[in-house]
C-alpha cells in the first residue's frame, strides 16, 4: 500500500466512525464536496491546511491522524 493510500484509508476510516458522509464532512470543515470526494474517490492527498480542517471536524490533531501503523511504529 502506498503512502497515499494509507492516508486516504486512514481519513475514510475516520469518517466511518464518526458516521460522517463526504458532504457532512465538506460543509464542516468548509471545504467543497467536491475537494473531499477527490481525496476519497480518486485517492489524492489533502494539502496540509485542508487535513487540519478535516481533524478539526474529526476532533483529533494531525498528530492523532497519525498516529497508526506504519507512522507510529519505531524503525528498529
Amino acid at each position: 500500500m502506498t503512502e497515499s493510500e494509507l492516508i486516504i484509508n486512514r481519513l475514510y476510516e475516520l469518517m466511518r466512525e464518526r458516521n460522517l458522509t463526504v458532504n457532512r464532512l465538506a460543509n464542516l470543515a468548509g471545504i467543497t464536496q467536491s475537494t473531499v470526494s477527490s481525496f476519497i474517490y480518486r485517492k489524492s492527498v489533502p494539502r496540509v491546511d485542508l487535513l487540519h480542517a478535516l481533524c478539526n471536524v474529526l476532533g483529533i490533531s494531525i498528530r492523532d491522524f497519525f498516529d497508526f501503523p506504519p507512522y507510529n511504529q519505531v524503525e528498529k
